[in-house]
């Protein structure tokens, strides 16, 4: 079995999650995987995601009493740096409005990494999830070429910020705008983001929801999981996240025999070390 521990799982205490605590463990022991982590999603600085990490906190640290394969991580995702200091400022993301400016936003995230320990956080998953760059971005029409750009400002960033153990679904893209041909991705963009991963030795994750999406191609599927090997014969170490919502691990088979055929096996998948973890 290639894949041996999940460490990109959302909870019902995401926003967007409806899995219990119960599941997530009762589904991990059947498929034998030996470690889980909780990465429920902290987006923005405001009271609604600060209570919903402070929930998964406690719930988390109640299950491990039972089950303590189980580990508190966080997914966390650039924001543009004005809407963080309005909400700082206010306390909510209420009355927002983006500045227009000459260039993209800073980037920022929605705890330091002392207040993410705090609450008992061990590691940090970063992900890319939208443009950052310009106002009203969501509203926008589709720009390929933008959004490229705009994910590899944000992979390359999130390799560098002393709060992310795992660079989370690099690529990943709501739209499935390049899930036909991944090599529309300059390769020399890839290249950028292994080397920031491996000076700041960072892990990178192999998402079932990106390789198994049922968006994707089948060109896409191998392209991706050659550009994941190639990482890992980088010397970057992989980790597995299902990225479960509503139901946990569902194509992780599936996910098995593509890894198989860009030539991954048992061993080559990575547990975070305890080096590795904060606290």
């Amino acid at each position: 079995m290639i894949i041996q521990s999940d460490w990109h799982i959302h909870s019902e205490n995401s926003y967007d999650a409806t899995l219990t605590l119960e599941e997530i463990a009762r589904k991990a022991k059947e498929f034998g995987f030996k470690r889980v982590g909780i990465t429920d999603h902290a987006n923005f600085n405001d009271d609604k995601f600060l209570w919903d990490l402070k929930s998964s906190a406690n719930s988390v640290r109640t299950f491990q009493k039972k089950y303590p394969e189980m580990i508190l991580g966080v997914e966390l995702t650039p924001i543009e740096k004005p809407e963080f200091d309005y909400i700082k400022k206010h306390g909510t993301r209420q009355g927002y409005v983006p500045p227009v400016i000459n260039e993209p936003y800073a980037l920022e995230l929605a705890q330091t990494k002392d207040q993410l320990i705090g609450y008992g956080v061990r590691y940090a998953i970063g992900a890319a999830h939208w443009r950052v760059d310009v106002p009203f971005a969501k509203g926008l029409p589709v720009d390929i070429d933008a959004m490229i750009k705009e994910w590899y400002r944000q992979q390359l960033w999130l390799a560098c910020d002393e709060r992310v153990t795992i660079l989370g679904h690099p690529w990943y893209n709501g739209k499935a705008v390049w899930y036909d041909d991944f090599s529309i991705i300059p390769r020399s963009m890839n290249m950028d983001i292994a080397y920031a991963l491996k000076e700041n030795k960072k892990y990178v994750e192999c998402n079932e929801g990106v390789l198994c999406s049922q968006k994707a191609s089948e060109k896409f599927r191998r392209q991706y999981a050659e550009f994941i090997r190639e990482l890992f014969e980088m010397g970057i170490p992989v980790t597995y996240g299902s990225d479960s919502h509503k139901e946990y691990a569902c194509r992780h088979i599936e996910m098995e025999k593509i890894l198989a055929d860009v030539g991954f096996k048992k061993g080559d998948f990575s547990e975070i070390k305890e080096k590795d973890f904060w606290g």
